[in-house]
């Protein structure tokens, strides 16, 4: 039961109020009151793009039954035209770096549509770089600068401690502060890889019965590879 209860802890969906917001308070508040028809994010891998794509579309379904979250690859699955705009009033095309030009046509494609004849249709798009930096064409980038664009910025080290102090409290994880520190200096800094080296740091320490301690975090991480 222990066990299981902790595990469980980790197992949670994408959803706004399990997304640690500071230095994001501006998209957090857009995306979070489905406000804006045409949002852009953008910033570097694993800082919660998809995250926040992924909790925009299951609030959306929860408010409408009307979103969809798709990877800008999958664009090529199907014609853009299979996208019922009556059906998905909430789209969320998450990874548009390098896409192809077919996907690029694609997306252009859906902007007009939009653009043209529903009005009450929501677009959200990510990259992981400005849009500037990105070799698409520049008729995509207009469509998409239209909108709404903001940065995901990573969290400073202060922040981050914040943050990851704030969630084992709020799921009842008992760490110390040391050892938060120890992970922090010992990964890229990234909050959602040390939330996953959480899970399995938690994993190794109840199925061994040991407390979490930085020997602990070493055997999960380097030796229970």
């Amino acid at each position: 039961m222990l066990k299981q209860a902790l595990l469980d802890l980790f197992k949670q969906e994408c959803e706004f109020d399990n997304f640690i917001q500071f230095n994001n308070q501006l998209a957090f508040t857009s995306l979070s009151t489905l406000t804006n028809q045409f949002t852009h994010l953008f910033g570097e891998h694993n800082v919660g793009k998809t995250h926040l794509l992924k909790a925009w579309v299951n609030l959306a379904n929860r408010k409408y039954n009307s979103a969809i979250y798709l990877m800008a690859d999958e664009l090529t699955s199907f014609s853009i035209y299979d996208i019922d705009l009556d059906t998905y009033k909430f789209i969320a095309i998450d990874d548009i770096d390098n896409i192809d030009n077919d996907i690029q046509d694609a997306l252009f494609k859906l902007f007009n549509r939009i653009k043209l004849t529903n009005g009450d249709t929501h677009l959200l798009t990510s990259s992981s770089s400005n849009l500037n930096q990105v070799s698409i064409r520049d008729d995509l980038k207009t469509r998409i600068h239209s909108g709404v664009v903001f940065q995901i910025r990573p969290l400073s080290d202060d922040m981050l401690m914040n943050a990851l102090i704030s969630y084992t409290n709020k799921i009842g994880l008992v760490i110390n502060v040391s050892e938060l520190g120890y992970l922090i200096n010992h990964t890229n800094r990234n909050l959602g890889e040390i939330i996953d080296l959480l899970n399995k740091i938690s994993h190794y320490a109840v199925t061994h019965k040991k407390n979490i301690s930085i020997h602990t975090i070493k055997q999960a991480i380097f030796i229970n590879d």
